[in-house]
């Protein structure tokens, strides 16, 4: 042992030991926290090259199924203009008093995604599911992309009242690319 450390009291001996002990724990435990943090973010790398790797793998598949549904559409799409006229004047039929708002263009690679948003507040259950049939039949132009229903269930003074429904549509069309 040192000189130094023998010419110490014994209550400056335990201090020191409990202090060299203490800077040696935390030492590891932080050498031992950045271990598992580089661990973590290899794991991480890995899961996402994984992901990435699946997503490559159902390209040769989506691209199928754009080709199978640009080919049913025989090369005819809506651009947003057209989908906007026809959806709206679809919603004319059935609902007149419905509302009406223009979303967004997802562009892709190979198409873009038009869509709309029509709103029915207080509609019968027959003016949603008639609204929902004309919007099929122009399949595969144009297509439900998200319907969202709730009811408005008669007050309670008077249960026998029709159940209404407010629906929003998200009509879609698919524009193909230009080859």
């Amino acid at each position: 042992m040192p000189k130094w450390f023998s010419g110490m009291r014994g209550r400056e001996q335990v201090f020191l030991l409990v202090f060299q002990w203490a800077a040696l724990v935390s030492g590891f435990v932080i050498v031992l926290g950045a271990v598992l943090d580089s661990y973590g973010k290899w794991t991480n790398a890995g899961i996402q090259q994984d992901g990435f790797r699946q997503v490559l793998n159902l390209k040769p598949g989506i691209d199928a199924a754009l080709t199978k549904h640009k080919e049913e559409q025989a090369n005819v799409s809506y651009d947003r203009q057209q989908l906007s006229t026809r959806a709206s004047s679809l919603a004319d039929k059935v609902f007149p008093q419905r509302g009406y708002r223009e979303l967004d263009t997802e562009e892709r690679e190979r198409y873009a995604q038009h869509t709309v948003r029509i709103s029915f507040k207080k509609a019968t259950y027959e003016n949603v599911n008639q609204f929902a049939g004309l919007i099929r039949q122009e399949s595969p132009y144009m297509f439900l992309s998200e319907v969202d229903i709730e009811p408005n269930y008669p007050p309670k003074n008077n249960p026998y009242a029709e159940v209404t429904y407010d629906a929003v549509f998200h009509v879609s069309s698919v524009e193909f690319a230009k080859d």
